[in-house]
């Protein structure tokens, strides 16, 4: 062996081991980096803010859905009592007009006789004439109080078919809203065991990655021992300037002999170190292989049930979200539908007040009415007690007295009827409208926060279009650092085999040494030689390993204290 070029294996074993620990000191705190981003974070977050947005949709629905129904029964409890009372309109209406169909037939009946009376029956034939008149406009009047009650009890029996139709808006938005809501929540529990599963496995790469790290303790140990042997092959490759023969060059040659061993126990450390660092990389790095094979199968399930726009299955994420967004576009128009249907029901309650208002002034026409009619009938009286031609139609008078009288009467009673009606639908209403109001304040705020959701979930779907182009589950550049790392590995195993033929050159080296030695004792005749070289004293200072110190002060019997300092270790 030449020993020139010993030197140079040396450094290059030294140069390769220190440019291993350092790619492998850069490489392993890299990946134990975990705040690169990844798209499987990314949908994780996508998914969170889904369940959010999903959350705070359907937190107010309940409550404004619930019960809708029960909530306004009462109102139209009230309202049916309202239209038995326009019942009752309703046959003081008939008790007028059949009055005034009487009247106006005893007025006629009086009229002929006042006419055969001849020019004495003149004045009560005017009179009379009035009075039938009159009672015309009785009827006329309380014909028009049916044609507007007939209307009022239209639009009340409208506002009952329009509350249905709330109704049945409001289960439709409901049974959308739940739909959606559960559509939702079907989705994200869909995803979330098998991201679950993948994210369990990324996260249990990371120990074993920390404990293949603890390899790189040794590099400065390796890096210590190399140079040790450097400095004793250096010294073995000095030149020998003693005589050929002399005893100068049996202990140049001994001396040789003893650093040549000293090496060879040396790279045997060197070789244990390497093979120890190997031992603890490899037994957690094939933990790490096994795991990324098992993420990446995970994965690549993962992308064809979920992810892939060529999958048919219902847990493609895409095809839900579409599916949803289009059930949302159909619950918009359904929150349209909903605010024309209460749009026309606050627009019946009005008419249905409005329209009871002008009932009460269609009755006040009859007040004006009855009271000429009572001045009539009191003028009648007066000129049948003065004319004795038209004594006869006394009994008509007596009879027209008392259909007015009675037509009084109805009045009076219809007059608390819809001054009652008015005032309790009035307040009925107002309060239904009221609440009308609110429950639409309450309906768009929830159509806005519906929006917000469904435009969560657009936002999200075209998040998820990059998502699908390039799925990741580790940061940039993991999967080629493990690669990177595992030819490194490779390669302090090469240099384990390098150094063991390093140690057999060495040897062979050493043997033709001990050859020499011998015949040099031989020739000398000397049975025993003891080391006189006494650079050993310089060698040992450059050590920095206390056993490589004690090993090489046994060579020429000096004693090296204990628990010499090894040197400072440090990480390349």
């Amino acid at each position: 062996m030449v020993l020139e070029s010993a030197v140079s294996q040396i450094n290059d074993i030294s140069s390769k081991s220190e440019s291993i620990f350092l790619q492998l000191g850069n490489l392993f705190p890299s990946l134990l980096n975990q705040k690169g981003g990844t798209s499987i974070l990314e949908l994780e977050k996508m998914l969170s803010n889904f369940d959010a947005a999903n959350n705070n949709s359907s937190r107010g629905e309940k409550d404004l859905f619930t019960d809708y129904g029960a909530k306004y029964n009462p109102l139209f409890d009230q309202l049916n009592e309202k239209i038995e009372d326009l019942g009752q309109l309703d046959k003081m209406i008939a008790e007028i007009k059949e009055d005034s169909e009487q009247m106006e037939l005893i007025a006629l009946n009086a009229m002929v006789i006042s006419i055969k009376s001849g020019e004495k029956g003149q004045a009560f034939s005017r009179i009379t004439e009035n009075l039938q008149r009159l009672s015309n406009d009785m009827f006329l009047f309380s014909d028009k109080l049916s044609e507007e009650e007939a209307q009022l009890l239209n639009y009340i029996n409208n506002l009952k078919k329009i509350f249905s139709g709330i109704l049945d808006s409001q289960k439709a938005l409901s049974s959308k809203g739940s739909s959606s809501t559960s559509d939702v929540n079907n989705l994200i529990s869909n995803v979330k065991y098998p991201l679950n599963s993948i994210n369990g496995s990324i996260s249990s790469i990371y120990p074993p990655i920390q404990k293949a790290m603890e390899g790189l303790q040794l590099q400065d140990m390796i890096r210590q021992s190399l140079d040790h042997v450097k400095s004793c092959i250096k010294e073995v490759a000095k030149p020998n300037s003693a005589a050929p023969g002399s005893e100068d060059e049996l202990d140049y040659v001994s001396f040789n002999i003893s650093l040549l061993e000293l090496a060879c126990d040396v790279l045997k450390d060197i070789d244990n170190y390497v093979k120890k660092s190997c031992n603890i990389f490899t037994s957690n790095w094939t933990t790490v292989i096994e795991t990324l094979d098992k993420v990446e199968n995970s994965k690549d399930d993962f992308e064809h049930r979920f992810l892939s726009e060529y999958s048919v299955s219902s847990e493609n994420i895409n095809k839900k979200l579409t599916s949803i967004i289009g059930d949302f576009d159909e619950m918009m128009g359904e929150f349209n539908n909903y605010h024309t249907v209460q749009k026309d029901l606050l627009h019946t309650c009005q008419n249905i007040t409005a329209r009871a208002r002008t009932i009460y002034s269609v009755f006040d026409n009859l007040r004006p009415v009855m009271s000429r009619l009572h001045h009539v009938r009191i003028l009648q009286q007066i000129e049948v007690s003065k004319n004795d031609a038209i004594k006869s139609v006394q009994d008509s008078v007596t009879d027209m007295d008392n259909l007015i009288a009675s037509a009084n009467k109805s009045l009076d009673t219809m007059q608390t009827l819809l001054e009652n009606f008015i005032q309790d639908t009035g307040s009925m209403l107002s309060t239904f409208t009221s609440s009308i109001g609110k429950d639409n304040e309450n309906m768009i705020a929830l159509k806005n926060t519906k929006t917000r959701f469904f435009d969560e979930l657009k936002i999200g779907q075209g998040q998820l279009a990059s998502i699908m182009q390039n799925f990741t589950v580790f940061p940039d550049g993991f999967q080629s650092k493990c690669v990177t790392v595992n030819q490194n590995m490779q390669e302090l195993n090469r240099i384990s085999s390098q150094i063991s033929d390093f140690i057999s050159n060495l040897k062979s080296t050493q043997k033709e040494m001990a050859s020499r030695k011998a015949t040099l004792m031989n020739n000398l005749n000397i049975a025993y030689w003891e080391i006189k070289n006494t650079k050993f004293a310089e060698l040992i200072k450059h050590f920095t390993i206390t056993a490589h110190k004690e090993a090489a002060g046994k060579i020429v019997g000096m004693s090296v204290e204990k628990g010499t300092p090894a040197g400072e270790i440090t990480f390349f």
